[in-house]
């Protein structure tokens, strides 16, 4: 794997080439990847494509940040949730209602 460059050479990298830096972000979270067990490696590929979602919609690089910053919030708190309550994630709330048409709608006749 890949060592991750200093944090000036990073800066460096996305003031002179941001897609340099994006692509190094592109291949060393796919190394990850690659080393992960069999188990873990279709998780992993699904987190990385929901981060690229993510970035896809921020506007600038700030943005991006909050964006960013806010998933990982929601994560945590999700994570946070599992440990400290495991049976509120599974638990269920909704009323599943079961769908019966109308009796109006079977006789309307089609016009042809």
């Amino acid at each position: 794997m890949k060592t991750l460059p200093s944090f000036d050479e990073l800066k460096a990298l996305a003031e002179t080439d941001p897609q340099a830096l994006e692509q190094l972000r592109l291949d060393m979270s796919q190394d990850i990847i690659d080393n992960a067990s069999e188990h873990m490696k279709p998780k992993l590929q699904a987190q990385l494509c929901h981060i690229n979602n993510v970035i896809a919609v921020g506007k600038n690089p700030n943005h991006v940040n909050a964006l960013l910053m806010k998933e990982l919030m929601r994560q945590f708190d999700r994570f946070a949730t599992a440990v400290n309550d495991p049976e509120s994630l599974t638990a269920t709330t909704a009323t599943v209602t079961p769908f019966r048409p109308r009796r109006d709608a079977e006789t309307v006749a089609v016009e042809g």
